[in-house]
């Protein structure tokens, strides 16, 4: 009896180690099936973020904080985006844009790329926001090789010398501006006492230096003051009491938005309301400044812009702007960052639609090199080459009137190749 009840405690462990196998091998073939399945797309060859049906980019900047200002660039790619989405996508592939807010501090933008890359699996970065977050960001650019396009930064660093994955600025390089600004300020604006604030990181040290080393050229000219002051800053009395003190016929600024407006507003309360101010595109091109510093304050600004404004232009690509973006976001300005981040992403769409069926990284790389002054967006002009990864080099002079920024000159080009600047005829 023992012994049989023994053979039959060994019939029904037998079994139960062919069912626990049966099981065992059941879960395994599932597995194998799903990742077989999610691979699939890899085996036709396409990089991440590639599917048949979809391309998956990524997205980062200030959607909260000082400079959040920036953000309606990311709007307005979204309207871009749900646009070319709407009539078929880019040769029959949607486009989906995944983006995260960095505040404008390096080190979340460092944690928003890498997830975008490693985890998100994204084909290309585009109209990533910041100065300082994409120098922060640059070597692992490098390092992964994934297509950066048309940052929303104009720092030299980025495309001089030029690396290979990192292409585009999508705001005019802010050397090339500060020449420009500094020779309309003396030879339009009748200026010999300059004084200069500067917000102190890469965006606005690289305009300060360059009027540094250009303002010999210019006899009879000199800096009269110089200021300087972080993105977070909000208290701008002392910067403007020395500024006053120094009595300039110009006072020329280098910085992000809302330091800008604040240093106005204190420099306004001086009673300095009838002195020329002289400001980079990216800190005054935006109709929302009326709104930071106040109507009255911010009238008469002089800054710069590498897009036309709406209704001075027959441009298509901003007619179709006004209209889309006005439906999608009627509380944003359409003047301004707005417009950037709008053509930002047409320079992208275009390079997937050249770049055709192979869209390897390298043959997309090798699409932007087929851009020579091409008109299709909103900017003026867009050129890239192996030698050149500026892409937009053009710009124009504008004045805030009556809520509004006004052209106030002919468009004028930078060539990277002869370090000229032309004015358009």
């Amino acid at each position: 009896m023992k012994y049989r009840n023994s053979f039959i405690f060994l019939i029904l462990f037998v079994i139960f180690v062919l069912l626990l196998s049966a099981c065992s091998t059941g879960s395994q073939s599932i597995s194998q099936s799903t990742s077989s399945s999610s691979s699939s797309e890899n085996r036709k060859g396409y990089p991440q973020g590639v599917s048949d049906n979809e391309i998956v980019i990524g997205h980062f900047g200030p959607q909260s904080g000082p400079t959040a200002i920036y953000d309606s660039a990311r709007k307005a790619a979204e309207s871009y985006i749900k646009y070319i989405n709407e009539n078929g996508g880019v040769n029959g592939r949607k486009i989906k844009m995944i983006s995260y807010d960095d505040g404008g501090q390096p080190a979340k933008a460092t944690q928003a790329v890498k997830r975008l890359v490693e985890q998100d699996k994204v084909y290309a970065i585009v109209g990533a926001i910041g100065t300082v977050s994409n120098l922060a960001v640059l070597d692992y650019y490098k390092e992964k090789g994934i297509p950066v396009i048309m940052m929303g930064s104009g720092s030299t660093k980025l495309v001089e010398p030029p690396i290979r994955n990192v292409i585009g600025l999508g705001v005019i390089n802010y050397g090339v501006e500060a020449k420009i600004l500094l020779d309309y300020t003396v030879n339009e604006l009748g200026a010999k006492k300059i004084a200069i604030a500067y917000q102190n990181d890469d965006l606005g040290k690289e305009g300060y230096q360059t009027v540094k080393i250009n303002i010999s050229k210019y006899n009879g000219v000199e800096i009269v003051q110089e200021v300087n002051f972080l993105t977070s800053d909000v208290e701008f009395t002392a910067h403007a009491q020395k500024i006053a003190e120094s009595n300039p016929d110009v006072v020329m600024v280098f910085s992000s938005p809302n330091p800008v407006a604040n240093l106005k507003k204190a420099l306004y309360k001086l009673g300095m309301n009838n002195v020329p101010f002289v400001v980079n595109s990216v800190g005054a091109n935006d109709t929302k400044m009326f709104e930071l510093a106040g109507p009255e304050v911010w009238e008469g600004t002089i800054s710069a812009a590498t897009i036309p404004m709406p209704g001075t232009s027959d441009n298509e690509s901003l007619k179709l702007f006004v209209e889309r973006f006005s439906k999608d976001f009627p509380n944003e300005p359409i003047v301004g960052v707005s417009q950037s981040g709008w053509a930002q992403m047409e320079v992208f769409v275009e390079a997937v639609r050249l770049a055709g069926e192979d869209l390897s990284w390298d043959n997309l790389l090798n699409s932007l090199y087929k851009f020579d002054k091409w008109k299709g967006s909103m900017y003026a002009g867009v050129s890239f080459s192996p030698e050149n990864h500026y892409g937009s080099t053009s710009l124009f002079m504008t004045k805030a009137e009556k809520g509004k920024i006004v052209p106030i000159s002919k468009i004028m080009t930078y060539d990277p190749a002869t370090n000229t600047i032309s004015i358009e005829q």
